[in-house]
């Protein structure tokens, strides 16, 4: 299907009547709702998603997915209750279509709202969200949860883009607030608030969803009635296993109703685009194919905001046309023959028909078009970012030590609107409070903070520490920065293949890129282009599409001559990944081959022949593919997957020389590699972009209990899935395969350890992917490569003996189909494993949302510490001083190891009001707090600016105390580049102290040289005071 063709066809349709599209599958409805969408205003669209429930489940829709479709349905219905309306279209899969649904009147009422000022009651708030399907839960993230405390209500719409926070006092609503789920923090202010259904209304009885708007026109693509026939069998299967009803519209039903409507074909009157990203000289193919055509044509550009903004004018030049921009279809319909317009539309694809040349920006940029804008990935903040402190964390003074932050207090000194400093709390109830301007001496501690001893507060046991790491700190930076060093003179292959064949391949990919997937791709290909080795490290959960980026790394290498080993750590993963490279490769020349110890010796002999002789250009193996006796024609790319899995020995083996470049992909890197890449000594790119509608995976800590076992396994095998039993050691397999049993005896058992022979874990594993057995019972050799989409539950035994990376890598392989996964982490008696162990287990179950894996990682590097960079030590001195701290320490090291020359100070200001974050304007100390600490660390203007303007965006406009401290930071920032060690202003003069060195025209500014001081005898009052300072220094400065 043509995407835009039939997104035009449907516009001129909505002219006459109301449409009804069913598309062949969710991802191609949402697709066309969208094209459509750009072409007549946003509420003539309505796009209803299928429900994400199994016929005969009794499981409910997840609450996003229930949210999603009651707001659709209830727009739909809006749509038709208008006295003077447009014709709508309704955009909707075949499956969707083949559900049943409440009567159009179900959707009249409108969802409950919030208003600042609006009375609350709090218990009766609770109920009611209760009966729209909300539960409740300690930390809201997820849609459909909520937390409803005293002061404070969390909720997250089940068909909001973000949870809302609602601030309360004395019954009534102060504030309606939006926040990050992943931060908690404030996002924005909100007028009001919906609390949409997370669960759908009663069907009662059943219609179906032609009956929700007037008859008017359908148009069906090619698989769609097939696809809703298919789920009706289905649905009738599974009601006859269960005895319940049927949960999909019968067949005579879906007739009768459908008779009242016009079926259309949309036809194929039209004539395909050419790829011209394909082609040598883009631009010139594309003048070449229009040109011709435009007598009697209008050309139409179509793309996202950003792709058409770079074609409009490069295409305007070459035509010699200019290209207006257009909103609507009415606009478009307007070009006359020979003129042309550009529309923001996500489109793949052009069309060419009698009216209209329609070219897509994908057409012209190939892989490198963005079909929509997308914000700014959630990775941003994540590329080695220092963690936030928080009132209560445990931090480290770099002069005083380890010390517990007791909160903000006012400043003594302060006058005017006053200031604020951090209290600090040390050994014996000691306590410090720092100034703002010193906040950037503290770190945070982070690293198992309920094991640590406070410092007293004259810092004699923390210097002699201080000392110690410092000096072992500069020793591996002085390794490190020789590292660096050696693998900067290294080269590597240049690698730019043909365009064109890069761009044949690309289109090969079935799914739209993800923004974080397009980021990662880019940073690949300038990395194997630069001609320097590339080593570069993805992260991304599983099924977050790695993948993807490891094949368009292959297809450059591969097609730029050159050969790749793509390597994995057990022979299921080689199998799947074998297959995958395959069959993406089979329409080009490339020839792909496999290499493990399931080979057999023939197949070894051809594969290493072929390897040595050029003719075999990628190779997908385990450790077998840098064996003795394999030699390479000419290697460029060694990629390898699941790098945690594979010891420092086997990437020494793969990494070779160093001149060959290297990708690694890992849903969780150990704490070294991360913190490797957080140093810059391998380049990082994250995926957190989910596939589109994956569900999180919910997970609960538990105690083990035969019941919750056999309800767990049960429940799963009744809606059609399959289970993982997950143990630590071989040896607890047998105890629990009888507990099994016992506890679930209907169901088929199989299993799985490692030290079984190569081809029959290869054969269990690809069996039960096939459907074979109901539960797996396995070690955790199944944590890498077993794809299996009907395994939504998950147990794993004694889950206090796997490291967090290793849950996490584990709760990836459930809920990779359209249900929501469940992981059970199963540990004896609370009493018996440690509260530090249950600390880690529970930061699993916190982390439960999608897109964790990073930032578990992180959590992992703040608990368990990442050791020496060049050792085997991997407690090392981080656990001393905590992540934050060692890294800020090493990177200073790094520095000064290659030659950079550092001075740490500040210079001293002494200028009346200091300045402060009023509580009024920021009332969360939290937030205060961390502000305060990251503004103390800004040392130029440019990141002054972005910060200020960060504090309006959030804030609103800044108060005088604010505003105050932000001009005391710009004297700071003067005063360091000036050399100015001391500033002191009063009512009659201004003196400056300066550094040695200071080399200013102090003269010329009208300063006096007094006793090592220069002074401006010039009289100012406290409100310019800081302006005249500022002017002072900046004219010092010019």
């Amino acid at each position: 299907m043509n995407l835009a063709f039939t997104a035009f066809r449907l516009a001129e349709m909505l002219g006459a009547q109301d449409v009804v599209f069913l598309a062949d599958d969710e991802q191609q409805a949402e697709a066309l709702a969208a094209a459509l969408g750009a072409l007549v205003s946003d509420d003539r669209v309505v796009f209803v998603p299928s429900s994400d429930g199994l016929p005969g489940d009794t499981s409910p829709a997840s609450p996003a997915n229930a949210g999603r479709r009651v707001a659709a349905l209830r727009r739909l219905r809006h749509t038709q209750q208008r006295k003077t309306r447009a014709h709508v279209a309704l955009i909707l899969s075949g499956e969707a279509a083949a559900r049943r649904y409440p009567a159009a009147e179900a959707f009249d009422s409108a969802p409950p709202e919030l208003r600042a000022g609006d009375e609350i009651d709090a218990e009766a708030f609770a109920a009611l969200a209760e009966d729209l399907g909300y539960f409740a839960d300690d930390r809201v993230d997820e849609p459909g949860e909520m937390a409803v405390r005293e002061a404070v209500i969390d909720i997250y719409p089940a068909d909001a883009g973000l949870p809302a926070r609602i601030d309360i006092a004395d019954g009534r609503i102060t504030e309606i607030r939006s926040y990050d789920p992943a931060t908690q923090r404030t996002v924005e202010d909100l007028d009001v608030v919906e609390i949409g259904r997370a669960a759908e209304p009663p069907i009662g009885q059943a219609v179906p969803i032609l009956t929700h708007l007037a008859a008017g026109a359908i148009v069906l693509a090619e698989k769609a009635d097939r696809r809703r026939a298919r789920f009706l069998q289905l649905a009738a299967d599974a009601a006859d296993r269960s005895g319940g009803v049927v949960d999909a519209i019968a067949e005579a039903d879906w007739a009768a109703a459908l008779a009242t409507w016009k079926t259309v074909e949309i036809g194929e009157d039209f004539e395909a685009v050419p790829r011209f990203a394909e082609k040598r000289g883009t631009l010139a193919a594309l003048a070449k194919f229009v040109k011709p055509l435009l007598g009697t044509r209008a050309l139409v550009l179509a793309g996202s905001k950003r792709d058409v903004r770079f074609l409009r004018t490069r295409i305007a030049k070459r035509l010699g046309v200019d290209i207006g921009e257009v909103e609507n279809l009415a606009d478009l319909a307007a070009l006359e023959p020979g003129t042309a317009g550009a529309i923001v539309m996500p489109v793949d694809t052009g069309f060419v028909d009698a009216r209209r040349i329609v070219i897509a920006a994908a057409d012209i940029l190939g892989s490198r078009a963005v079909l929509g804008d997308a914000p700014a990935s959630a990775s941003d903040r994540w590329s080695g970012s220092v963690g936030e402190i928080r009132i209560g964390d445990v931090v480290i003074h770099e002069d005083h030590g380890a010390a517990r932050v007791a909160g903000l207090e006012p400043s003594p000194e302060a006058s005017g609107a006053g200031s604020e400093m951090i209290a600090l709390e040390y050994a014996d109830g000691a306590r410090r409070l720092v100034a703002i301007d010193d906040a950037d001496r503290i770190w945070r501690y982070g690293a198992d903070a309920d094991a640590v001893t406070l410092d007293k507060l004259d810092g004699s046991s923390w210097q002699k520490r201080r000392g110690a790491i410092q000096a072992a700190v500069a020793e591996s930076a002085k390794q490190l920065a020789k590292l660096a060093a050696a693998r900067a003179k290294l080269t590597a292959p240049v690698i730019e293949p043909d365009p064109a064949a890069y761009e044949r391949f690309v289109h090969g990919f079935p799914f739209n890129e993800t923004a974080d997937q397009a980021r990662a791709i880019h940073a690949v290909r300038a990395d194997l282009a630069s001609g320097k080795p590339m080593d570069r490290l993805v992260v991304g959960d599983v099924g977050y599409g790695k993948t993807e980026v490891a094949l368009r790394a292959t297809a450059l290498a591969a097609l730029a001559g050159y050969q790749v080993i793509v390597a994995a750590p057990t022979t299921v993963l080689v199998r799947q990944h074998l297959e995958s490279f395959q069959r993406r490769f089979e329409a080009s020349d490339i020839t792909v081959a496999g290499l493990s110890r399931l080979s057999s010796a023939a197949e070894k002999k051809a594969v290493k022949a072929g390897l040595a002789d050029g003719s075999i250009h990628i190779v997908v193996g385990t450790g077998a593919v840098m064996a003795k006796g394999v030699s390479y024609a000419k290697l460029g790319l060694v990629v390898i997957d699941e790098e945690q899995r594979f010891g420092a020995a086997d990437k020494a083996r793969l990494r070779g020389s160093g001149e060959t470049h290297l990708l690694a992909l890992t849903a969780t890197p150990i704490p070294r590699t991360l913190q490797m890449a957080l140093v810059g000594l391998q380049q990082i790119s994250v995926i957190a972009t989910p596939p589109a509608r994956r569900q999180p995976i919910r997970t609960s800590v538990d105690q083990y209990d035969d019941a919750r076992l056999r309800t767990a396994l049960l429940r799963e095998k009744g809606r059609g899935g399959q289970s993982f039993v997950v143990v630590p050691r071989i040896e607890d397999m047998a105890p629990l395969a009888e507990k099994l049993r016992r506890a679930a005896p209907d169901l088929d058992l199989v299993q799985a350890h490692g030290k079984l022979p190569a081809a029959e874990i290869d054969a269990v594993m690809v069996g039960f992917a096939a459907g074979k057995g109901d539960i797996l019972l396995a070690t955790n050799i199944i944590e890498a490569g077993l794809d299996v989409p009907r395994a939504n539950t998950m147990i794993v035994w004694r889950a206090d003996r796997f490291g967090l990376a290793q849950l996490h890598q584990l709760r990836g392989r459930v809920g990779r189909g359209n249900r929501r996964g469940q992981v059970i982490l199963l540990t004896k008696a609370e009493d018996a494993i440690g509260e530090r162990t249950l600390k880690r287990l529970r930061t699993l179950a916190t982390f439960d949302r999608l897109g964790a894996g990073f930032e578990i990682s992180a959590q992992d590097l703040d608990m368990r510490g990442a050791g020496d960079l060049l050792g085997d030590d991997q407690t090392g001195h981080m656990k001393l001083i905590g992540t934050d701290l060692y890294q800020h320490l090493l990177g200073g090291a790094l520095r000064e190891a290659r030659g950079e020359t550092i001075e740490r100070w500040t210079p001293e200001l002494h200028l009346g009001e200091a300045g402060a974050f009023p509580e009024s304007w920021i009332p969360e100390p939290d937030v205060r707090l961390a502000l305060y600490v990251r503004f103390a660390r800004i040392e130029e203007d440019a990141a002054l600016d972005a910060f200020e303007e960060e504090l309006l965006d959030r804030f609103g406009p800044l108060p005088p105390a604010a505003a105050a401290l932000m001009l005391r930071a710009r004297i700071r920032i003067a005063a360091h580049a000036l050399g100015i060690a001391r500033i002191d202003a009063g009512a009659a003069a201004i003196a400056l102290t300066p550094k040695r060195g200071f080399d200013a025209d102090a003269t010329a500014a009208g300063l006096d040289e007094k006793n090592g001081r220069l002074l401006l005898r010039e009289a100012t009052d406290d409100a310019s005071r800081g302006d005249r300072v500022h002017a002072l220094l900046e004219g010092l400065a010019a």
